[in-house]
């Protein structure tokens, strides 16, 4: 057996998802362009479609091929090159086929729509879906303290696309706790960015669609939360694993970590897509204009922090606004952690 075939899954994933991805989106946007009704239909924005596609899977083959001819145990370098030829070819193939759009962009409506009675809306679950996943962490923190002597001297905490573990720690507090420190700080953000969606994005902009865009609002918390919890669970699952000591399921484990990841995002992303087929047309209340490449938002007269996506399904934040950049801080500062960790 090919010892490149672990990898060759999350290659061969990505080009499904890119070719349908040009559909998830609102009705009267194609390409992340505001376009006329019924143009999504026509022949002309079909043969956009049809090339973009082309792009996508000629695109995957290569990367296939570079995968298979070096596999990630012999040539490290193999899969993250296919990776990266994947994902910038398709963002290529994505601006190219919105600079084919944009002759028929139409100008989105002037008018703007507000609700003056508001319902209130609040993170799904209230408090506990706070609460809860940061008392995972904390537990398991707390049992592996009183079972310190049953952790394994040695251990791995990384393992490479064939499953094979790539990095060892010791039974010190940064090998033991770093999972749970890393998840909380995680779980942390994905929360803050939850509340941010709350509180900065826009409400119904497009009277027309403002439903779609609660419903839309009230699924994408409902998917974080439910990803706060299964971080919390995978990472206190990993923090155990040296408490165990034997490894039951051999090198399945980031596989059956990838599928686990797909099953729990696979109902959420169809309800995502069969709300954006319920607006009408009207495109988002965006200009075109503030969308660079289609993907990135930029719009300084917009006060809004968080936008619908026009190229996948979520939210994107709009670079324009210097909150923005406190949430990038943060990021960063949180992918910081594990180098901080080693020196304390």
């Amino acid at each position: 057996m090919n010892r490149a075939w672990p990898a060759i899954f999350p290659i061969a994933l990505l080009p499904l998802i890119f070719h349908w991805m040009p559909l998830w989106r609102r009705n009267g946007i194609w390409f992340g362009v505001t376009v006329a009704p019924g143009y999504t239909d026509g022949p002309e924005a079909r043969s956009v479609l049809h090339r973009f596609r082309i792009a996508i899977w000629l695109l995957a083959l290569a990367a296939v091929t570079v995968t298979a001819l070096g596999p990630p145990a012999d040539f490290p370098w193999a899969f993250p090159a296919a990776m990266t030829l994947e994902l910038a070819g398709a963002l290529t193939a994505f601006a190219h086929a919105r600079r084919q759009t944009l002759p028929h962009a139409v100008s989105p409506s002037p008018v703007r729509s507000a609700s003056l009675t508001v319902a209130p809306e609040g993170l799904p679950g209230g408090f506990a879906a706070v609460l809860v996943p940061f008392a995972i962490l904390g537990a398991t923190a707390l049992y592996l303290y009183l079972n310190w002597s049953r952790i394994a001297e040695r251990f791995p905490v990384h393992w490479g696309i064939d499953g094979s573990p790539d990095r060892w720690s010791g039974r010190t507090w940064q090998g033991v706790y770093t999972p749970l420190l890393l998840g909380a700080a995680h779980c942390g953000l994905m929360l803050l960015i939850g509340l941010g969606i709350l509180r900065f994005s826009p409400r119904g902009r497009v009277a027309a669609n403002a439903a779609a865009s609660a419903q839309f609002r009230r699924v994408i918390l409902q998917f974080l939360v439910a990803a706060v919890w299964g971080m919390a669970l995978l990472l206190a699952a990993v923090s155990l694993a040296p408490v165990l000591g034997e490894r039951p399921l051999g090198n399945w484990p980031p596989i059956l970590i990838a599928l686990g990841l797909l099953a729990l995002a696979i109902p959420f992303v169809w309800r995502l897509i069969r709300i954006g087929r319920t607006t009408g047309g009207g495109g988002d209340g965006t200009p075109d204009q503030c969308w660079k490449l289609g993907i990135f938002y930029f719009n300084p007269a917009d006060a809004a922090i968080f936008v619908e996506k026009r190229f996948g399904i979520g939210y994107t934040i709009n670079f324009a606004n210097r909150v923005t950049w406190l949430f990038g801080g943060l990021i960063l500062l949180f992918s910081l952690v594990p180098v901080l960790l080693r020196y304390l």
